[in-house]
C-alpha cells in the first residue's frame, strides 16, 4: 500500500509539479521527494507483478 505522503507526492507530480517544487511545498528535501517517488513506483510495479502472477495461477480474488 502507498503511504499518505507517497500518494500526496504522486498527485502533485500528476498535476505537473517538479520535484523541487514538491519539496518546497511539503517542506521536505528534494532527495526525500525522489525517494518517495521511487518507493511508490517500486510498490506499484510489485503490485502489478503480483496481480499478473495471481491471474496466471487462475486464483479468484475480490477487489475491495
Amino acid at each position: 500500500m502507498l503511504t499518505k505522503k507517497e500518494k500526496q507526492i504522486l498527485e502533485l507530480r500528476k498535476r505537473g509539479f517538479k520535484q523541487s517544487e514538491i519539496a518546497s511545498k511539503l517542506k521536505i528535501s528534494q532527495p526525500a521527494v525522489s525517494s518517495f517517488v521511487n518507493n511508490s513506483l517500486n510498490k506499484i510495479r510489485n503490485a502489478k507483478k503480483t496481480m499478473e502472477f495471481v491471474e496466471k495461477l487462475g486464483i479468484k480474488y475480490e477487489e475491495e
